[in-house]
């Protein structure tokens, strides 16, 4: 599949990073996502490990957080700091967050030698997956959709930080609060009968119920055979407020203070059920607490990571 195509320009849809024309990220809200910005940033810090300590590796996430990162942490005592904040963090979301960076690194290496045509990242924030995944270039379109502040953030640090830039790449501004998917990948440059992959880190937590379904819903209408999907999400007693830890309260406290508060949750143990009813088949789900055990070995098994969460990743169930 060639990807090195004339991107159409409708008023919604952005370009890949390397064409000429960006008028569309220009303009709209200047506040980006804090929490994305703090994914960044873990991701960045453990990439500062050494090779056999390292839960995930994200080369590209140091070269987002710009020359005055690369300066500071290229210095010994404050490459220790920074590691050593993470490994502090006291509710465990930051080792939660490197993890399940590793779970969707290793779905999407094998949905990329399975032969996935188009890849869409939900709520994309900072991934760099499109530019670590060089594979990605020539096999499939890269759809990023997010708020028009954090796309406009993100495009001009990719073009200082890249090149050449990858052409496969579309920047697709949305409110997924108040905007749907079908508008916003219009069949001009999203082909609804390939098999595509759907990323969706650290978002469904933001969104409302109806957002969350509506989403779900575009997945198996709007992908060819094959397609798939991956996800994290919190256990419902973390967003209503009935787990009575300390790890919970300082994550409430931190979204609320970032203005990013919690609204959706899955009941613990009824991911099958809720997929299922979706209409995807569960693949793989593994818990906060699975995740520390597949990955965490070693000097990582002191590592503290939020359990009360999980990341999933399932399959369109096609008729």
């Amino acid at each position: 599949m060639s990807t090195n195509t004339t991107t159409p320009q409708p008023d919604n849809v952005g370009t890949p990073p390397g064409a000429k024309e960006r008028t569309v990220l220009k303009a709209g809200p200047r506040r980006r996502s804090s929490s994305a910005q703090n994914t960044l940033r873990w991701r960045a810090t453990e990439a500062l490990r050494p090779e056999d300590e390292r839960i995930c590796y994200d080369a590209v996430a140091s070269k987002l957080m710009g020359p005055f990162w690369s300066c500071l942490s290229g210095v010994g005592f404050i490459r220790r700091r920074l590691i050593r904040q993470l490994d502090s963090e006291e509710s465990g979301v930051a080792n939660w967050i490197v993890g399940r960076t590793r779970f969707i690194d290793d779905f999407l290496k094998e949905q990329v030698e399975d032969g996935i045509k188009q890849l869409v990242i939900l709520g994309a924030g900072y991934d760099t997956r499109a530019y670590r995944f060089h594979e990605l270039e020539q096999q499939a379109k890269v759809f990023e959709l997010d708020d028009i502040a954090t796309l406009r953030f993100k495009f001009g640090r990719v073009r200082i930080a890249l090149k050449p830039l990858p052409q496969n790449v579309i920047f697709v501004p949305i409110d997924f609060t108040k905007q749907k998917l079908d508008d916003k990948l219009p069949p001009r440059i999203y082909d609804r009968s390939l098999k595509t992959l759907f990323i969706w880190e650290g978002v469904t937590m933001y969104l409302t119920a109806e957002a969350v379904d509506q989403t779900l819903a575009f997945i198996p209408a709007n992908s060819g055979k094959g397609s798939s999907v991956v996800f994290d999400y919190l256990f419902e007693s973390v967003v209503d407020g009935t787990a009575d830890l300390m790890e919970v309260k300082i994550l409430r406290q931190t979204t609320a203070r970032l203005r990013e508060p919690l609204l959706f949750g899955i009941r613990e143990d009824s991911i099958g059920e809720f997929l299922s009813s979706r209409g995807f088949d569960l693949v793989q789900n593994m818990s906060g607490k699975s995740l520390k055990d597949a990955y965490f070995q070693g000097k990582g098994q002191q590592r503290k990571v939020f359990a009360l969460t999980a990341i999933v990743s399932a399959r369109v169930r096609h008729q």
